[in-house]
């Protein structure tokens, strides 16, 4: 059985290689390194959560986002759309941490927003 930081690894590698293929240039994202876009982060918390759970949840979208320094890395705090294998949606609060340029990423919270 792989082990789950197997699994992170393999996935990250992906996620690196796909942002290095899609790096957006202008003048918003001088300052960020490519591959920590809210997007390819939301991307990597649903696919990781997924794969760890046993969930087919598919990314939608992200409608907010907060980054801020912590603990040598950066940390990431978004409200995730995704849907299930059935489309329905849902939105949950999600919190990554990561240093960016590197392979040390961590889906540290994933969780359903419950809608009142």
């Amino acid at each position: 059985m792989r082990s789950f930081a197997a699994v992170i690894f393999v996935v990250l590698a992906a996620l690196v290689a796909g942002a290095a293929s899609e790096r957006l240039v202008g003048p918003a994202d001088t300052d960020v390194p490519a591959g920590t876009h809210p997007p390819q982060i939301a991307r990597f918390a649903v696919l990781v959560y997924s794969m760890n759970r046993g969930a087919k949840l598919r990314y939608v979208g992200v409608s907010d986002s907060d980054v801020h320094p912590h603990q040598g890395g950066m940390k990431y705090k978004m409200v995730v759309t995704a849907a299930d294998a059935g489309g329905a949606t849902a939105q949950y609060k999600v919190l990554v941490w990561g240093i960016p340029g590197t392979y040390q990423w961590m889906l540290l919270e994933f969780k359903k927003i419950k809608l009142n």
